[in-house]
Order: structure tokens, then sequence, then C-alpha cells
């Protein structure tokens, strides 16, 4: 399966998880719960860095310049820096109410000219946040890893709703993610 070049361009709202999140701010609103940065370093778009919140710590490799109100990152844990996961975080322009997850769909993921990666992604808010979090699962990320240590963009496709036609699309830039996610390894492996 190969997306066309043109995805690039997205939907400005999602009218079916807006209306779902709708239904669930009922509950009064607390504030966002942040988490701290720090060593902070930039690779052309992509940039690497540790967040912790208590004890609670994870190393990430972040683009966040292709969107004004999305971000996608690879993540690791230390003492599971071998089990990085792919998260995309989208502005919903309002607080949620409630934590929990809105959706769980079918979502692809392409580098370049490469064959798409289908798995899932779990769509989720927390209380506070005005953030829309989808989590991607059944992905390989060894593999997704390599392709974007040489790719130039990466594509996904994300089903947004039963109706086979209602599809999210966006395009990130790959320039400085092999800097990123080599540097996201090594502070993992010396944060354990």
């Amino acid at each position: 399966m190969h997306f066309p070049l043109s995805l690039g361009q997205r939907c400005p709202r999602i009218l079916a998880v807006l209306t779902t999140l709708s239904c669930i701010s009922l509950a009064s609103i607390a504030q966002a719960v942040s988490f701290n940065t720090q060593q902070q370093q930039q690779h052309q778009d992509w940039e690497s860095l540790v967040v912790s919140l208590g004890q609670e710590h994870h190393i990430r490799a972040v683009e966040r310049s292709s969107y004004t109100d999305a971000m996608l990152s690879i993540n690791a844990t230390p003492g599971r820096c071998t089990q990085h996961w792919l998260e995309m975080r989208s502005d919903l322009g309002e607080q949620q109410a409630v934590s929990g997850q809105v959706n769980e769909v079918p979502a692809d993921v392409l580098i370049d000219e490469n064959s798409a990666m289908t798995g899932r992604v779990a769509l989720s808010t927390e209380r506070g946040d005005d953030g829309l979090y989808l989590r991607f699962h059944d992905i390989d990320m060894p593999l997704l890893e390599a392709q974007m240590s040489t790719g130039q963009q990466l594509h996904l496709r994300i089903r947004m709703s039963e109706n086979l036609d209602d599809y999210w699309f966006m395009t990130f830039s790959l320039s400085g993610a092999n800097e990123a996610l080599s540097r996201m390894r090594e502070l993992c492996q010396s944060s354990r």
C-alpha cells in the first residue's frame, strides 16, 4: 500500500472525535499536568529531550515544526529502552474534563516511498489538557525507526470513524530525525 505524496493536507477539526469529546466533558476542569523538560537539544526539525514528573520520566525524539497544533514523538522509558512507542498530540482547542480513551482505529504509517506499516491507534484525552493523544500500536518500531533515519517525510493515515472514507492525513518532516533518535537512545541508556 502506498500513499500519494500529497497527503500533507489535514482536516482542521475532527468532527467525530469532537462530538464524542463534547459528550464526555461534563465534569469540572482541573489544571493540566505538565512534565518538566530537561536536556533539550535541537536536530534540524527534530529535538531530543528528557521529560519528567515526580518519579516518572521518559526520553523523547520530537518533531513539532510541521504543524503549529500537532507534534509527533518517538518515546523511550529508562529501564525499558528497547520498547519505543510512537505518539502524536494534536491540539483540540479546549481543555478536556475527563481522562480516557475516546476511540481505537486503524492507522497506516509510511516513510517516503516505502510500503505502509499498518497498525492501530488509541485516541485519548487527559483531564485538564487541551490535547488529543494518539498512541500507535502494532507498528514494527525497529523498521519504522530505521526508515525514519534515512527518510525525508513520515506520512500518517488515520481512520477517524467506521466510515471507510473518513481519514485524517498528516505529514511530518524527517530532517534531523536520525540525530534525535540516536540521542534519545543514548540518553535512555545513560538514565538507567
